[in-house]
């Protein structure tokens, strides 16, 4: 168990610095988990945005910890954006104002 940590650490520390230096700052990695049936490793790649934290893709690495994904930025961008787009807004507004707008109100 404590060497499967010491990898699990390994892999973060792999990812980590293939996110920055690749994607970029805003990318970050979840924790490692070990897929046993495929016998990979995989990583969520998560990507800070002013609505929170979201996740963007993965990567996975082999037990050789040889990277042999990588959710390409592309695709990432495109997952974020659709994410966001239906992420609900907090605004301080008349109701009224709002709904003439068009714009659901929930009042909390």
């Amino acid at each position: 168990m404590a060497r499967r940590k010491n990898i699990s650490s390994k892999v973060k520390e792999i990812a980590e610095i293939y996110l920055l230096e690749h994607i970029g700052e805003r990318a970050v990695s979840g924790w490692p988990r070990f897929d046993e049936d495929r016998r990979r490793w995989i990583v969520a790649i998560m990507c800070e945005t002013p609505q929170g934290v979201l996740p963007a893709g993965k990567i996975e690495l082999d037990e050789n910890l040889d990277l042999v994904y990588a959710t390409p930025r592309d695709a990432m961008v495109r997952v974020v954006e659709e994410q966001l787009r239906r992420l609900p807004h907090l605004v301080f507004a008349d109701a009224d104002e709002l709904k003439a707008k068009g714009i659901d109100v929930l009042a909390v």
